[in-house]
């Protein structure tokens, strides 16, 4: 995992966990379509706690937008179907992003995805993540933190 330059990890307390149990991808078990609820509200909460995201999802009615956001990554994930829309639309109208936001963005997921799972379905969240990513800057003239690699997702 890795954050932006000069910028804290975020959300370490899930990273922590994972170096506390050795990092054994046998000890976790992979990710469920029924997981994505709960990881998702952790992962927001640590966003909230992030003073260079969380102005981004001050606005954001989390409790009222969370079934959709599940949607959309159970139908990445999973394959399930459940969400139709425009993911890109509203980051159209979210002035002053940057690289470093999405590397912050990415870096969070991945440690919250592996302080939950490991296995198939946890790699093509965090490869997802980084698709996802580096997509949006690509279509918000933004010069992406990473280059994409191609992976599970």
């Amino acid at each position: 995992m890795t954050a932006a330059p000069g910028l804290p990890i975020v959300h370490a307390d899930a990273g922590e966990a994972r170096l506390a149990a050795g990092d054994a991808a046998a000890d976790r078990p992979d990710l469920r379509d029924e997981d994505l609820h709960e990881l998702l509200v952790d992962f927001y909460a640590g966003i909230a706690r992030d003073p260079y995201l969380a102005p981004y999802f001050a606005t954001v009615d989390m409790t009222a937008h969370m079934p959709r956001i599940v949607d959309f990554w159970s139908t990445l994930v999973f394959h399930t179907a459940r969400y139709s829309g425009n993911a890109f639309r509203p980051h159209q109208d979210m002035p002053g992003l940057t690289a470093e936001h999405f590397a912050r963005w990415v870096a969070a997921m991945e440690a919250t995805v592996d302080g939950r799972g490991a296995g198939p379905h946890a790699d093509r969240m965090k490869a997802l993540a980084h698709r996802i990513a580096y997509s949006m800057q690509l279509r918000l003239g933004i010069a992406p933190f990473a280059d994409f690699q191609r992976g599970a997702g």
